[in-house]
């Protein structure tokens, strides 16, 4: 986050976001070398039928395990699904907990790209010619790409990738291996969906795409899209022997954010894979529209959201304005840009909308408030009846330090759409209503977000208004979004993980008209 006093002024009207974001014109990935993830960084639900400007009810938040941490347990799978043969694991690999749960989503991909991937492309599917392989360290006898053979080090650094000289895929499935480090921590689903992105690679040059020499993000972007298309078919049951919950489609959001480019890379640069703002989209895309819509992203591309650092002093915090409420901190100038936002900028659509105070307390017990809304878990609570905000300054500040500025920006954003909502007696209640707020805030993140051109701030707007998002704000958000999101479907309360992320990029994508 910073704040926007070195920017230019822009002189022109309202910028819309398509327009702001960037023309893929970078250099072309190389076609027969390796193609994957590179070097990774570890690092459409309906939002109710009310309008906003409708009289209605608000109820306090129960929040379904709010920022809690999963258990992960392995799913059992049926020897019956698994094909043994599916994944050359070498002579020395050590036997992993998840290693069924590849063997049989690997043979569901193949079974799913056999049957549509001619409908969706136009060609009939071709299997994998060369296989996939496990790596792990002092295994010597992968094929090479390029060369006799693939060395560790190499699969380390890539994680994962697919060769196309030789049809193969690899995956770095040694102990200090981000997969195996992601599986622990999330589930085995997350290896699952980074070999559907490798598979992606594959149906690439099928179709001859990876001949084309595009911009590496255009195919990493559709790559995702087919993770996500799997992903998909796999929640709904349609992979046997592969079970998949709603904390896997979780993590598959969480897997997406973990291998983006390292904040404030340009993703229109050789070798560029997207924020995670942008590859959780793609993920997502695929998730909700399927393998066609995936097939027609190569000319139909998604939007991208490249953003610069626009000072040294934003380089050098990676992004994040220092915590705290004195000059040049965060809430400093956050606060008055979200009261300026919704007060004046959107005053024709929320008339009544009431500014708020805050409050910084240093415990959940100081919050003086007789008919709190519930987000107080999550370091924020809103008393309407006072229009304060009071900020619960130890649990913001860990939010924080675990995700960075626009953590505690996104769960301002959330209480100030709630204000605006219940400022117009909205009629929405529930998760619906909940969801809402999360396309709002997309909304008012939108007037954030700089040209990446001019790096100047959509026009016009109030002079008062001196916030902007930094590289890593985007993902951020949708990352703090994961994880207050409910942990199942089932719930309602606050909305999942998924339908919260698709909703706050419907804000930030489309403006406040998107979640009217």
């Amino acid at each position: 986050m910073l704040l926007a006093g070195s920017l230019l002024a822009a002189s022109c009207g309202i910028t819309e976001v398509q327009s702001r974001v960037a023309a893929v014109d970078s250099a072309p990935i190389i076609a027969d070398g390796p193609v994957g993830s590179g070097d990774f960084t570890p690092s459409d639900p309906d939002p109710g039928e009310g309008r906003i400007d409708d009289p209605g009810t608000d109820t306090p938040l129960v929040p379904d395990d709010a920022m809690g941490d999963d258990q992960v347990d392995m799913p059992e799978i049926d020897p019956a699904d698994v094909d043994p043969t599916a994944i050359d694991f070498g002579p020395g690999k050590e036997e992993r907990l998840y290693d069924d749960f590849l063997l049989a989503s690997l043979a569901d991909i193949e079974r799913w790209l056999q049957a549509d991937f001619e409908p969706a492309f136009g060609i009939p599917y071709e299997p994998l010619q060369g296989g996939v392989y496990a790596g792990y360290p002092g295994r010597t006898d992968i094929p090479g790409c390029g060369e006799p053979s693939t060395a560790y080090e190499l699969l380390q650094r890539a994680v994962a990738f697919y060769c196309p000289a030789g049809d193969f895929i690899a995956y770095d499935d040694g102990e200090q291996s981000l997969l195996t480090e992601l599986a622990a921590q999330f589930g085995p689903a997350t290896i699952g969906i980074v070999l559907a992105h490798e598979y992606g690679h594959a149906l690439q040059q099928r179709d001859g795409t990876l001949q084309r020499r595009l911009p590496t993000v255009t195919t990493e972007q559709q790559a995702d899209c087919i993770s996500g298309a799997w992903a998909a078919r796999a929640a709904a049951g349609l992979a046997p022997g592969v079970p998949f919950t709603d904390n896997d489609v979780r993590a598959g959001l969480i897997a997406m954010i973990r291998v983006q480019d390292p904040v404030g890379v340009d993703p229109t640069t050789q070798g560029g894979h997207g924020s995670g703002f942008d590859r959780v989209g793609a993920f997502q895309t695929g998730f909700i529209e399927g393998l066609d819509r995936c097939a027609r992203l190569i000319e139909e591309p998604l939007p991208l959201t490249p953003l610069a650092f626009l000072s040294g002093d934003d380089q050098i915090n990676q992004g994040n304005a220092p915590f705290g409420f004195g000059e040049n901190q965060l809430f400093n100038f956050l606060l008055p840009d979200l009261n300026t936002y919704w007060d004046v900028e959107v005053d024709s659509l929320f008339p009544n909308f009431q500014p708020l105070e805050t409050v910084a307390v240093s415990s959940i017990d100081q919050v003086d408030c007789d008919e709190p809304r519930g987000y107080a878990v999550f370091g924020v609570e809103l008393c309407s009846a006072t229009n304060t905000v009071f900020i619960i300054e130890p649990i913001m500040r860990q939010v924080y330090d675990e995700r960075g500025d626009f953590g505690p920006g996104f769960l301002l954003g959330i209480v100030w759409a709630e204000q605006a909502q219940t400022s117009n007696r909205s009629q929405v209640t529930g998760e619906a209503r909940q969801l809402r707020n999360d396309c709002l805030v997309g909304a008012w993140v939108d007037t954030l977000i700089p040209d990446p051109t001019t790096r100047q701030l959509p026009q016009p707007r109030a002079e008062a208004r001196t916030s902007s998002v930094s590289p890593g704000d985007l993902t951020e958000a949708i990352l703090t979004a994961i994880v207050i999101g409910d942990r199942n479907s089932e719930s309602n309360v606050l909305g999942s993980a998924f339908e919260k992320v698709d909703e706050f990029r419907r804000g930030a994508l489309g403006g406040i008209s998107a979640c009217m």
